[in-house]
């Protein structure tokens, strides 16, 4: 059985209380933090059957462990990695726990992990869980495609990228082969300080 450390309770409330408010919440928890263990134990407190954790291939085996270790009887855990999501079985998903959740942040287009995340979260309504040491690691544009399949994501009003960069980013451009291309990576901090009330750092 596992003990939480206290700062992994004080994390487990404010995110569990974050959740029930909004259905989402974004764990920007630096390495070795259990960004895991405490999204199994906000799950653990939300009244849901089926919690889904989406991964890496590699990090399946210690969710799956960290998981047997804690021992939640109230809902069942399905692991898999993100390039697997089309041999999810058909399941009404509670909850979805995207970890690294930085992979889903391409611009100016969605990458196929960002649009499959959003299909499902449409398709069962789930409260999402992102969870990321570095949420925005090259841009704050990052943070548009991770959260824009959340219903109540601070950025909704924005149904495009396009519109979100009219709002939120200083486009420029630069030159790439002798023509001129609008950059997009010039993320404004406003971007952050709308996450904020979502976030725990």
């Amino acid at each position: 059985m596992i003990e939480y450390r206290d700062y992994q309770l004080s994390i487990i409330e404010l995110g569990t209380s974050i959740i029930e408010a909004h259905d989402f919440l974004y764990l920007a928890m630096e390495v070795r933090t259990g960004k895991t263990l405490t999204s199994l134990g906000i799950c653990e407190k939300l009244n849901v059957e089926h919690v889904l954790f989406l991964t890496k291939k590699k990090a399946i085996s210690s969710i799956t462990k960290d998981f047997d270790m804690l021992c939640p009887t109230n809902y069942i855990l399905f692991t898999i990695n993100y390039e697997s999501m089309h041999k999810l079985p058909d399941v009404k998903w509670d909850v979805i726990i995207c970890d690294e959740a930085h992979s889903l942040g391409a611009f100016a287009k969605p990458n196929k992990r960002a649009k499959s995340v959003k299909d499902l979260i449409q398709k069962c309504n789930s409260k999402v869980i992102l969870m990321s040491g570095t949420p925005t690691p090259e841009s704050y544009s990052q943070m548009y495609h991770q959260v824009y399949g959340i219903p109540n994501n601070p950025f909704k009003h924005c149904t495009n990228f396009y519109k979100f960069a009219h709002e939120y980013v200083n486009v420029t451009q630069k030159k790439i082969n002798g023509m001129f291309i609008n950059d997009y990576s010039k993320g404004l901090k406003k971007i952050i300080d709308m996450m904020t009330p979502y976030t725990i750092r």
